[in-house]
């Protein structure tokens, strides 16, 4: 039997030892392990929607209220109620107009409002028809509970309440009554352009982790006709927007929305320090929203909607987009502001103009176009940062003053201003449209402050050739730099 000394066995040890260590140099260590995985249930938005229907009698099936025009009802000899065009008002009358029925028809709980607006002096005679309004009285029954009795302005809520399930439903009686008081100042008085309006959002209802509060910023739209929006409309006057969390925004107001109708051109005459529009156009706005060197709002601060309705210009042509007449979509809001039109029709040449010269100069913050029709021409300068085209449709139109420039969009950028007068176009969106035409898009004169971003997503161009045309000019888009190019744009 060998022997080892303590010496030598511990000299043994730590070699063995030195061995260990330099064997795990170079190597890593290695554990147990295991894994599992929980998948994520789908993520599906919900879809806030809601259905507006009439009905004349409950004997009768609900139809489609959109766009529908609303006799007020008369008892004929019978007992019957039957829908009269035709009625004279005189003082202890009442009339209902026909049953309304606002239903869930999505998948989320929303709040909604029932608001009477458009009312316009029917009077051709120089007497006030709206002075009509002192003296009648509406009243809404929602579901047979009857409201107060409200005298209404433009924008005055008749009905307000919740539809929180799919197939929950407001069935909704309005009527009218003409005070017994009114004298003879009241008499031949027309009232004309009166509408009922449903507009809804979303409510506190359903939870997400935290609670049931995470929508309490959402708010409904101030509702307002052109004619007060360019009469008695400040921007004091619109409320301020919610938080997210139910406080009240220090800078955003609710956003103003208007339906426009058939909107005829007028003759604007509109000038402040050699700025302004003179011819004949649409105005939408005034100097109580915006005037030279005002302060411009913060971006997006306000919002303005113009829904439903067609716009047709005096202009069919134009032979030089430096001298443009009578095409002016005049839009005198608050600086910085994001303005959207939907679902509006446009005919004829169309230039859409500011007063940029706030102090400092600004454009619109957004402009967006949402499913309108063009059967015409937009040219001009681009009177806003970012630009959107959205399931909109342009329809071949020819330029009665020169076919070679039949461009469906002629834009210019605004280059006039640098530095803090700065007005770039910063995005052009264009999703989902429907072009045709023999002309391309153009967009001009981009990069001079800022390097712009194109998006072109999901557009249909149909483009043929003009009868004077040797070949069909193949050009969907045409983006020109300018003639001293600063900056690049990015194409998506």
């Amino acid at each position: 039997m060998k022997k080892f000394s303590s010496k030598k066995a511990l000299l043994l040890s730590v070699l063995s030892m030195v061995i260990c260590v330099s064997m795990l140099i170079g190597s890593t260590f290695a554990w147990f392990t295991d894994s599992a995985t929980a998948n994520v249930n789908t993520i599906q938005a919900g879809n806030l929607a809601i259905s507006f229907e009439m009905r004349n009698s409950e004997n009768e099936d609900w139809t489609d209220a959109k766009n529908a025009t609303l006799n007020f009802l008369r008892k004929d000899e019978t007992g019957k109620l039957t829908a009269d065009a035709n009625i004279l008002w005189e003082p202890g009358c009442t009339f209902e107009l026909p049953e309304l029925k606002v239903e869930n028809v999505g998948n989320l709980a929303l709040k909604y409002q029932l608001v009477i607006s458009g009312a316009t002096n029917g009077n051709d005679d120089g007497k006030d028809g709206l002075k009509l309004l002192e003296v009648l009285k509406f009243t809404a029954v929602v579901n047979g509970v009857e409201g107060d009795e409200v005298n209404v302005k433009d924008g005055t809520a008749i009905a307000t309440g919740e539809l929180n399930k799919n197939g929950d439903k407001a069935v909704v009686k309005i009527k009218a009554s003409m005070d017994t008081t009114a004298g003879n100042d009241y008499k031949g008085l027309k009232i004309s352009g009166i509408s009922v309006k449903v507009v809804a959002t979303q409510t506190t209802y359903e939870y997400d982790s935290n609670g049931n509060t995470y929508d309490a910023g959402a708010q409904l739209p101030l509702v307002t006709t052109k004619s007060a929006l360019n009469t008695t409309l400040t921007k004091g006057s619109i409320p301020m927007a919610k938080n997210a969390d139910g406080t009240e925004s220090t800078t955003k107001h609710v956003p103003v929305e208007v339906t426009l109708g058939d909107t005829p051109v007028e003759n604007i005459a509109y000038s402040e320090n050699n700025s302004g529009y003179t011819g004949k156009g649409v105005l939408l706005g005034s100097t109580s929203l915006n005037s030279y060197a005002s302060a411009p709002a913060g971006a997006g601060d306000y919002t303005f909607i113009f829904k439903d309705g067609t716009i047709t210009s005096a202009a069919t042509g134009y032979s030089s987009i430096d001298s443009l007449k009578d095409t002016s979509v005049y839009m005198l809001v608050p600086g910085n502001s994001d303005v959207t039109f939907e679902d509006v029709t446009f005919n004829g040449v169309v230039s859409f103009d500011i007063q940029k010269y706030t102090s400092p100069w600004s454009n619109l913050n957004s402009l967006t176009f949402k499913n309108c029709t063009f059967n015409g021409i937009i040219i001009g300068t681009c009177p806003a940062s970012n630009v959107t085209f959205e399931g909109c449709t342009f329809t071949d139109y020819t330029n009665t003053m020169g076919a070679n420039n039949s461009n469906p969009i002629w834009w210019r950028e605004d280059t006039e201003g640098s530095g803090a007068n700065a007005n770039p176009i910063k995005t052009f969106t264009f999703v989902n449209n429907k072009v045709t035409g023999t002309r391309p898009i153009k967009i001009e004169r981009v990069g001079y402050t800022v390097s712009p971003v194109f998006t072109f997503k999901n557009n249909q161009f149909d483009i043929s050739k003009q009868t004077s045309d040797d070949v069909t000019k193949n050009m969907a888009i045409n983006i020109g730099m300018g003639e001293t190019p600063k900056l690049p744009f990015t194409l998506i």
